[in-house]
């Protein structure tokens, strides 16, 4: 048998194996107790006015009714705390109570009638169990309605008819449900994909917020997965993460929850599980890798307030972290003592402010826009440098809440302002990576009424040595969505020209070591007018940074530079103490 048969077999029996990806939890609660709760009614309601029932137990039918109706609302509200396990019990007790019916009908129309809910028991069970699992109820109830139907004297006929109705109809809905789960299956690894992923992750944390109880992310990243993709070909490499899904679904089991993120990216929602616990399990994930593959994990647990972004943010600035620091570890974001950290509850007390710092166009001195730095005053500390703060939430993952604020607070300020200037904040590459960045950016422009094309977000090139796509694919869509990108501190990176062409780049910030070198006595600027040419080659506009005097100003004027900023035009300050047009400083 052929590679390719083998592996179309092999896919097609693990999506027949495995369960719809409707079948969460909550939903599963939902239906289930539907089945019990309208059951019961339509069982309870039967009984009323029938006179060609007269055989049967009326009392003990209408006892089961009241059972099932009393059942249906506990597992509606109480339902998703049960293991999952726990519901082929519950569907074990379906059939056993539509069993009873059918014995206490006492045959006759009555049996008859009362054997037709055995059809919600198969519907349960194709909907929400694999095909095994199916298979198993099934069985279960062509024996019980055999038996019980046979008991009270009801032909054969009636027996094939109401349970093959059944069965057949609850095979039709299995094989529609599985079919949906292409649309959210990675076809590799018969995992969810990314769609599938942030689906449930969303359901999962309406149901924490709402019961204030636990979830934990984990992120599994494949180490040196690009080297063996790129060295030994794409077949090796999809067969390196298949090994990986198939030893993984073994220990997240009960869970169904582990998703093939992107890439050579995994993700594991654990509900209703701690810190530690989660942490424990990522170590267990990466203990059961196939021989000769490490494994980085970034572990997370929601706390009060998460969105799916900043909860994902975590989970991913701690994978980060374990790739950084050596590979083939579990990273644990935060410290599982405390709630959010000490700058995030700083940012919910008010502490954080902007100062703005102007950058003026040089051939007129006119304000184009303005720079967004945050500051810190903490209680205790007084002003806390960036410098102190900004490393600590990048390693933290503080970063995200950090940014958002900084976002949302620089936007509304700036188109609050009558002056048509547009503003640049920092941004990190932790931010970038994730996917939902670009769509919080869109949402908090929407919300202030700042146009797009007023804002500029500024990288680092210092931070662009991980070649991610991800941050590629955000920056391209927010450039699509008219907001500039700026590359801040040009010229520190060994990679500068690299990402120049690579990138979605509007702006270069030259750094300012290099505005400080220059000597006002040469005639030419050798470095300068390199950069200069190059970026005019691109065309990519120019900002000098850190202009502190008035022959620099003029050098960078001469150059060609557009547009600049430093102390001679401005110390960073707050939004109402902005001056309306700074005057450029003649050289002496």
């Amino acid at each position: 048998m052929s590679t390719g048969v083998r592996e179309g077999l092999r896919a097609w029996l693990v999506h027949a194996l495995a369960v719809p990806t409707i079948a969460t939890v909550k939903l599963r609660s939902r239906v289930s107790g539907g089945f019990y709760l309208t059951g019961g009614v339509i069982v309870v309601l039967a009984t009323l006015g029938t006179a060609s029932w007269d055989a049967a137990d009326i009392a003990s039918i209408r006892a089961i009714g009241y059972f099932a109706i009393l059942t249906g609302p506990l597992l509606i509200l109480f339902g998703h705390r049960l293991p999952r396990g726990a519901y082929h019990g519950i569907s074990a007790l379906g059939t056993a109570l539509i069993s009873g019916l059918v014995l206490y009908g006492h045959g006759g129309e009555a049996s008859v009638a009362l054997a037709i809910p055995y059809l919600y028991v198969i519907l349960d069970a194709a909907f929400f169990f694999g095909i095994r699992g199916l298979a198993c109820h099934i069985g279960l109830i062509t024996v019980a309605a055999a038996l019980s139907m046979h008991h009270v004297g009801l032909s054969s006929a009636d027996t094939v008819l109401i349970v093959g109705v059944a069965v057949v109809t609850g095979l039709v809905v299995a094989s529609l449900a599985r079919a949906a789960n292409l649309a959210e299956e990675d076809p590799l690894t018969g995992l969810g994909n990314r769609r599938a992923f942030d689906r449930r992750l969303e359901e999962d944390l309406a149901r924490t917020q709402h019961e204030h109880s636990t979830l934990a992310l984990i992120l599994l990243d494949l180490d040196n997965f690009k080297i063996v993709n790129d060295g030994h070909g794409h077949q090796v490499g999809d067969q390196m993460l298949v090994a990986c899904a198939d030893a993984w679904r073994e220990v997240l089991r009960d869970e169904l929850l582990l998703s093939r993120y992107g890439g050579d990216e995994f993700a594991a929602i654990l509900p209703d599980h701690s810190l530690g616990r989660a942490a424990d399990i990522a170590d267990r994930l990466r203990e059961v890798a196939p021989s000769g593959v490490t494994i980085s994990a970034g572990v997370a647990c929601w706390a009060e307030g998460d969105t799916a972004s900043v909860l994902l943010g975590r989970a991913d600035v701690a994978l980060y972290e374990a790739k950084s620091a050596g590979r083939d570890q579990t990273v644990v974001y935060g410290d599982p003592t405390r709630g959010a950290s000490e700058l995030e509850a700083a940012i919910g007390a008010g502490e954080l402010f902007l100062n703005y710092q102007p950058v003026i166009r040089l051939s007129d001195g006119a304000v184009v826009r303005t720079e967004a730095l945050v500051r810190w005053q903490h209680p205790r500390r007084g002003l806390v440098p960036p410098m102190d703060f900004i490393p600590q939430a990048e390693r933290t993952g503080a970063i995200h809440a950090l940014g958002e604020w900084t976002l949302q607070k620089a936007c509304s300020e700036t188109a609050f302002s009558c002056a048509n200037r547009g503003v640049a904040v920092n941004v990190s590459v932790p931010e970038l990576r994730n996917p939902s960045y670009a769509e919080i950016v869109k949402k908090i422009l929407v919300v202030s009424g700042l146009r797009p094309d007023r804002l500029t977000l500024e990288v680092t090139e210092a931070l662009f040595d991980e070649d991610d796509p991800q941050v590629v694919r955000t920056l391209k869509e927010l450039r699509a969505f008219g907001v500039q990108v700026a590359i801040d501190d040009f010229g520190t990176g060994y990679s500068s020209l690299s990402w120049l062409e690579k990138f979605p780049i509007d702006v270069v910030k030259i750094d300012r070591s290099f505005v400080q070198a220059i000597d006002p006595d040469r005639d030419r600027q050798p470095v300068l007018s390199a950069i200069m040419a190059i970026c005019g080659s691109l065309g990519v506009s120019v900002i000098g940074e850190g202009v502190e005097t008035p022959e620099q100003a003029q050098v960078l004027r001469d150059l060609g530079v557009d547009l600049a900023q430093g102390y001679l035009f401005g110390k960073p300050m707050p939004f109402a103490q902005l001056p309306a047009e700074p005057a450029i400083p003649a050289p002496r």
